[in-house]
């Protein structure tokens, strides 16, 4: 790996345009910097450690991925996928077309490259407007790319996870417990976020069609699932569904203070969006 394919990396994975990253070309100009990127120029040390110092990258860090054999395409790959996750998260559908331009500038195939933008396109039909009309082409595109993986692996559970909103109901529950009986005992931590972020996904989409009393299965093995730092986010959001589901079960208030404790625990963390969305569903089944 180059200096240049490795400063790409780097910029792209912090979601940066080359302006940005060369401070507006206070460092660099940026058509000297263009031509770094792309090999065709050196980069001097002093300017090189002044671009790694303004962009917060460890000076060790990227003389040992420098050094190394690692894969710049997959590591692309994860950052652009961490970053649509965190865009969903925040509820920031400008976030997630801005990564377009990104991906096309990057180091990635055409063939993968045409398949981070499918699902770019995915996680903005996800974040719609219930208003707007649904791209049903679109919806079946990345249906038919979920199962022309075969096998429930770990990249077809995570895409499934992802994109579990463009099934219906029964449909979800019949992929869902498929998935969850062939992982529950998994020790693989992504793969048991995968199980409890399904299992949320089911509880949440059970509320809103008034299908709360048919998700023992999926309490009973969210319940199952251990707790593990990597896990608290996703346990918290597991039990706000569960009291709430408990709460319409029961009518007892306190499953639904449970509920908006956790809410507010969230918003309390800086997970201001997320803590706004549980929000408005503690008023909607209240």
């Amino acid at each position: 790996m180059t200096i240049g394919e490795l400063l790409k990396e780097y910029r792209i994975s912090q979601g940066k345009n080359q302006k940005e990253f060369i401070n507006d070309g206070m460092i660099v100009s940026q058509s000297y910097y263009s031509k770094v990127e792309k090999n065709a120029n050196k980069i001097t040390v002093d300017n090189l450690v002044d671009l790694l110092h303004y962009n917060n990258i460890p000076i060790w860090e990227f003389f040992s991925r420098l050094n190394s054999n690692d894969d710049l395409r997959h590591q692309q790959i994860k950052d652009f996928n961490n970053m649509m996750s965190e865009a969903y998260y925040e509820n920031n559908i400008d976030k997630v077309k801005n990564l377009k331009p990104l991906v096309n500038e990057s180091n990635l195939s055409n063939k993968e490259k045409q398949e981070q933008l499918l699902l770019i396109d995915g996680w903005i039909e996800i974040m719609k407007d219930p208003s707007e009309k649904p791209n049903l082409k679109l919806r079946d595109t990345i249906k038919d790319k979920i199962f022309s993986i075969p096998n429930f692996n770990e990249n077809k559970v995570t895409l499934f996870c992802n994109f579990m909103y463009f099934y219906d109901l029964e449909s979800n529950k019949i992929i869902a417990k498929k998935i969850i009986s062939q992982y529950i005992d998994s020790s693989n931590i992504k793969m048991q976020i995968s199980l409890l972020a399904i299992i949320v996904n089911i509880l949440a989409f059970s509320l809103s069609n008034n299908k709360e009393n048919d998700t023992g299965y999926f309490l009973e093995k969210g319940e199952r699932i251990k707790i593990k730092p990597e896990l608290v986010f996703y346990k918290l959001a597991f039990y706000f569904f569960k009291n709430i589901i408990l709460y319409h079960q029961t009518k007892n208030n306190k499953y639904y203070t449970k509920s908006n404790q956790i809410k507010d625990f969230l918003i309390s963390i800086g997970m201001i969006q997320y803590g706004k969305i549980l929000e408005d569903l503690l008023i909607k089944y209240k």
